[in-house]
């Protein structure tokens, strides 16, 4: 178990892989795994517009 980067609450992803994005139960965050032994989560990147390209 880890800790929401925004929020502080606690953050279950233990099941997860690395580079899998959630959201966080607390406050609705992104977050980012990004290692999973020891697991570690990061805010999620966000996308950027394409504007149709």
């Amino acid at each position: 178990m880890t800790e929401c980067p925004a929020c502080d609450a606690h953050v279950e992803c233990a099941t997860m892989v690395a580079g899998e994005i959630f959201p966080c139960t607390d406050c609705g965050t992104e977050l980012e795994v990004v290692t999973t032994l020891p697991t570690a989560v990061q805010l999620a990147p966000k996308e950027a517009e394409d504007w149709g390209e």
